[in-house]
């Protein structure tokens, strides 16, 4: 038998502003950075980035504490297609709290079914982040 662990709690108010989030109608990169709160494991939305450059989130980032960010942007394709990926980027910095890292990575699975996004990735050094590393998973 198979049983979901449920590490962290997602309000209500957040669910709506992931599913805002997931059908905004933009062709500009935008980032949702969340983060769980330590005392309540509780998933807060922490910033909301519209029309952002890759660099503008990650200086938005702090250095020793992880992060998920959930990103959108607009991808043409060689054939002219333009897609609207969304990737879930889960920030863990080297350094960061022993308790910290295991609460957002028990957490990464449930956080990633309740985002509907089919692809996710783990960052351990925010310069990872590159046009280059999006583009490689889709």
């Amino acid at each position: 038998m198979s049983a979901s662990l449920t590490i962290c709690h997602i309000p209500d108010s957040v669910r709506e502003e992931l599913k805002k989030f997931r059908f905004t109608k933009s062709t500009a990169m935008n980032a949702l950075i969340l983060k769980i709160d330590r005392d309540s494991h509780e998933l807060q939305s922490e910033q909301l980035l519209n029309d952002c450059s890759i660099e503008e989130f990650k200086e938005e980032l702090p250095s020793q504490q992880p992060r998920f960010i959930l990103l959108s942007w607009s991808k043409k394709h060689l054939d002219e297609r333009v897609s609207y990926p969304m990737l879930l980027v889960y920030y863990c910095p080297n350094g960061s709290s022993p308790e910290l890292q295991m609460l957002y990575a028990g957490s990464r699975n449930f956080i990633v079914n309740e985002c509907h996004v089919s692809k996710n990735i783990e960052v351990r050094d925010i310069d990872e982040i590159e046009d280059d590393l999006l583009d490689s998973k889709f």
